[in-house]
């Protein structure tokens, strides 16, 4: 008994570290998503079914439930219910239709219907998790009621509760690391690829994204924009009122530029005060006028800082465009649009400058 309670465990926590894998670079629960997961416990409730812990001559148990109300807990309702289905299907399938697989079905029906509304209830995951169980463990009690009798069910009741109660826990706390370890992984990625200030691309990411876009212009004939932006007079908003200022400043900004842009269009925080924006499928005419759009939006926009007044800033910014403003050859349109943004800071800052300005002036 010892033996197959030690492998029903190992398959749990088997099918947790997997469960833990396929999400770990999941963010948002799809609907897609929802539903594999609904299959993926489904599958698991199978297979420890099939893994039966016999507790008399004619009375077997198993912790096929355990996996519904693991689903329950850490995904939702809707892969709680479809494992339920699932687990209830297969069985019929495994072991052919009678009035015993009748019952247990409908049992194993009602234990994710119940896991799916306590989904809602405003505990922690141990608790819910355990009392998901114990409710469990009730319904599979007038389950064996039905299909062994009064007499074998309190003989095997006793230990499929200790042991389905001590599972839970061992569930709980591996179920509980693999969640922590997926956190900590997806902002270790944030990290590497956002700015913690203002939550746009970082220059790391933005050297990527800069890379790939210029590459698959190129490869489809397509225009590419590229606009680079910086905070006019930024050092006085720090000498001012004080760095904390200065980054209230930029957090705000970080949420300005993605909002006067295209939802498709890359922004990130070069360093500093300077941002970018790369604009996807953009000729160059486009790029000026989002370009204007963007330099007025930030002209009249108020910028709340920490105490609790509202700064009021410019930004210039420089425009080039691939393939229509790439001269000389050997010159990316960064270099084309930095030499466009020293112009406008150089003319009176608070301006759109190209580079065809540039070569005008020299």
């Amino acid at each position: 008994m010892l033996e197959l309670i030690f492998i029903n465990v190992c398959i749990f926590i088997s099918f947790l570290y997997f469960a833990g894998m396929i999400l770990r670079n999941s963010r948002k629960w799809s609907l897609p998503l929802l539903f594999g997961m609904g299959v993926f416990t489904g599958v698991l409730g199978l297979v420890l079914m099939n893994f039966t812990i016999p507790l008399t001559n004619n009375t077997i148990v198993d912790l096929r439930h355990l996996a519904t109300v693991t689903a329950a807990v850490y995904v939702g309702w809707l892969p709680a219910l479809l494992s339920a289905i699932i687990i209830t299907s297969g069985r019929i399938l495994m072991f052919g239709l009678s009035s015993q697989a009748v019952v247990a079905g409908i049992g194993m029906v009602a234990i994710g219907i119940i896991c799916s509304f306590m989904t809602r209830l405003p505990f922690r995951n141990l608790t819910k998790l355990q009392m998901m169980n114990i409710v469990s463990l009730f319904v599979i009690f007038f389950v064996l009621l039905r299909n062994v009798g009064f007499y074998d069910t309190l003989k095997v009741f006793p230990s499929h509760l200790l042991t389905s109660l001590s599972v839970g826990f061992i569930a709980y706390f591996i179920a509980e690391q693999m969640r922590r370890s997926n956190a900590q992984y997806q902002k270790m990625e944030q990290n590497a690829t956002k700015d913690f200030l203002t939550n746009l691309n970082n220059v790391r990411q933005f050297d990527v994204s800069y890379n790939e876009a210029l590459q698959h212009a190129k490869e489809r004939s397509e225009k590419l924009s590229f606009l680079l932006i910086d905070i006019d007079h930024f050092k006085s908003v720090n000498d001012t009122f004080g760095h904390q200022a200065g980054d209230d400043v930029l957090k705000e900004l970080g949420k300005v530029l993605p909002r006067h842009s295209r939802p498709f269009d890359i922004v990130s925080r070069n360093g500093g005060e300077e941002f970018s924006i790369l604009l996807l499928d953009c000729p160059h005419l486009h790029a000026m006028e989002i370009a204007e759009r963007i330099r007025k939006a930030v002209e009249h926009h108020p910028f709340p800082i920490h105490t609790q007044q509202e700064l009021f800033i410019t930004v210039s910014i420089g425009v080039s465009t691939f393939p229509d403003t790439v001269f000389p050859d050997d010159e990316e349109i960064f270099e084309q649009a930095d030499k466009a943004l020293y112009l406008a800071k150089r003319t009176g800052r608070n301006k759109v400058c190209d580079f065809q300005m540039v070569q005008a002036i020299n």
